[in-house]
């Protein structure tokens, strides 16, 4: 599996450690319901913020560490919503946005990589490997529904079992997830603070025939 190349963001809980962040941790209901873009944005950023020596910030001072606890990552995703990506209510934030808050993130930071939205969906897989090779981990896009905004469908998450098998384990829609690896089958996620896989193909499959690579793409980071 192609995979980064240094261990993901862990958070201390009341249940243990997370994989990741979560929107569910954040204080307001808007963010909680539409928040996991400030999430996968600021999982990636801590992550390079730990990494990558040139990609270290003033944004999160101090607070960055792999294993943190629960205030100080809920400190760094608050500034995040505050100062670059805001949110909003119901709608949560587009790729764009993400696109032009994180730009402006690396510019006042005065970190050398560039952020671009919609990648051609033919090269989708191999920018994605791009960037975990790279060791930067990549925010996916589980579009809404499109045209339809308001259809029901939803792309299956699941888990994996210590014998090595697959069940499904949540659903979802409109919903930005981080990825940490994949193989030819499988991608591997972080969403809601747990590690999920999504099957590339059923990926695929929901983007063709239920939502658009307009609304489901990937953030490709330059540099």
């Amino acid at each position: 599996m192609r995979k980064i190349k240094h261990p993901f963001i862990r958070v201390q809980t009341n249940t243990g450690k997370s994989y990741g962040g979560s929107q569910a941790w954040l204080p307001y209901n808007f963010l909680k319901k539409s928040g996991c873009g400030v999430i996968g944005a600021t999982d990636v950023l801590l992550y390079l913020n730990c990494w990558h020596p040139k990609c270290q910030s003033k944004t999160f001072r101090r607070l960055s560490r792999l294993q943190m606890t629960l205030s100080d990552y809920k400190t760094c995703a608050l500034r995040m919503w505050k100062y670059y990506l805001p949110v909003m209510p119901g709608f949560g934030i587009n790729g764009l946005g993400l696109m032009l808050g994180i730009n402006w993130y690396f510019l006042k930071n005065r970190i050398p990589m560039r952020a671009v939205w919609n990648v051609s969906g033919k090269k989708i897989w191999q920018s994605v490997d791009s960037m975990l090779q790279r060791d930067i981990p990549v925010i996916l896009s589980v579009g809404p529904n499109f045209p339809r905004i308001w259809g029901k469908q939803k792309l299956n998450f699941y888990t994996k079992k210590s014998d090595g098998t697959y069940v499904v384990s949540a659903k979802t829609q409109a919903h930005y997830v981080t990825v940490t690896g994949r193989d030819e089958s499988w991608i591997c996620i972080s969403s809601w603070g747990k590690e999920y896989y999504i099957k590339i193909e059923e990926y695929q499959d929901y983007v063709k025939k239920y939502s658009s690579y307009l609304v489901s793409n990937i953030l490709l980071i330059k540099g």
